[in-house]
């Protein structure tokens, strides 16, 4: 069963993946089939399988030749991990004694479409910076029935981690606007906080928030030594200022806090 899932994350990998890419475009409803993209020819069907083609292709299109983005074989890898991931954890059906689980489907079912949702944010604001509204919005929204149906979370635990996880981000948001009269952290970060928040109660909200902090900016001074390094020069604090966006990291913290059961702090 571990296997199927993987595989079905494989799938559904894929299609995070038109999500990634058509989302900030505004086409993802756009009923034309998938193009290379740099010559627009059509992908026929069986070159679009997921990771096999990138790799039977050596990461060229076979249409023109062009560089095939890591994108499309890393996305998928990671949603089908994920998926068996979360099966191995709730595993709903047993083979050998024809057990079935509602609870455990329950709470697969809402990880693999929490962090599905949570992948999709990952990708676009590794791309452009952005956490777009059509994302972070509904997945606020739909906390709500998510308590509903979940086992273990409950409203009040929900609500809480809406108002608490944007609270906190808006407040640092507006604190640094108005000590430094510049944008430090996007306030999508706070939407994307609250979402999380909602769906996996306000108990996995400092956890998330600290496990971001901490890898941000671990990675944030790496990349500045690394910068000064080759470029042989000091990093100068005109050179300390970098673009990171803060969203991956934050996916990070849930991911670790739902699958290890990081402790409220």
């Amino acid at each position: 069963m571990v296997w199927i899932f993987f595989t079905v994350g494989l799938l559904i990998g894929s299609f995070l993946n038109v999500c990634i890419l058509r989302i900030p475009a505004g086409t993802f409803w756009s009923s034309s089939r998938s193009q290379c993209p740099s010559c627009q020819q059509l992908i026929p069907a069986w070159l679009n399988i997921p990771v096999l083609s990138f790799l039977w292709l050596r990461g060229r299109s076979r249409c023109c030749y062009s560089s095939i983005s890591w994108q499309y074989p890393v996305v998928e890898l990671l949603t089908g991990v994920l998926f068996a991931f979360i099966y191995s954890r709730f595993p709903f059906w047993d083979f050998a004694t024809f057990h079935f689980s509602l609870p455990n489907l329950l709470r697969f079912l809402h990880g693999s479409i929490l962090f599905s949702v949570l992948l999709v944010c990952l990708g676009i604001d590794m791309r452009h910076h952005i956490i777009p509204d059509v994302l972070s919005l509904p997945l606020i929204l739909l906390s709500i029935p998510v308590f509903w149906v979940h086992p273990e979370l409950t409203g009040k635990s929900s609500l809480l981690g809406v108002l608490f996880g944007g609270g906190v981000i808006y407040l640092i948001a507006w604190s640094y606007f108005l000590i430094r009269k510049e944008e430090g952290i996007g306030f999508g970060d706070a939407k994307l906080l609250a979402g999380i928040g909602g769906w996996l109660g306000y108990q996995a909200v400092l956890p998330t928030l600290l496990i971001a902090s901490v890898v941000g900016s671990i990675l944030g001074v790496g990349l500045v030594v690394f910068q000064a390094i080759k470029t042989h020069k000091v990093a100068l604090q005109s050179s300390l200022r970098l673009e990171i966006p803060f969203g991956p990291f934050l996916v990070l913290g849930a991911f670790l806090y739902f699958f290890f059961d990081i402790p409220y702090l």
